[in-house]
């Protein structure tokens, strides 16, 4: 075996992803290539794309991360109560006609839409 790691972009590391600012935070990404997770000793790492995301560019006005997502973590355009789209283990409080119609969701799109809301296990 070689001393050095390989940086070979063939293969992600699974369920290693890290935050890339290549272009300022606007631009920024998740990824799991090996020379951006053993290039960056330093960065946090994290278990999914989406975790990566949402903790690190929730805030991102482009939705550059997100886009990034593959179609099954995507947020979804339509509202739905069903845990089929739901992320398990992951709810916020949904205001969307005030308090008193109030009520929790784990769907991606609040999930992922409403960076400051406080997250449930359930």
């Amino acid at each position: 075996p070689s001393a050095q790691p390989s940086l070979s972009n063939e293969l992600g590391l699974p369920g290693q992803y890290v935050a890339v600012f290549a272009n300022g935070r606007e631009e920024g990404y998740c990824s799991n290539l090996k020379e951006h997770v053993i290039g960056t000793p330093e960065a946090q790492i994290y278990a999914s794309e989406f975790e990566c995301c949402q903790e690190n560019f929730a805030d991102q006005t482009s939705g550059f991360c997100i886009s990034n997502l593959s179609n099954d973590q995507q947020p979804s355009a339509q509202p739905s109560l069903s845990n089929e789209f739901g992320l398990p283990g992951q709810y916020v409080a949904v205001f969307a006609n005030g308090y008193e119609e109030g009520y929790c969701s784990n769907l991606k799109e609040y999930v992922i839409g409403t960076p400051e809301a406080q997250i449930y296990a359930s």
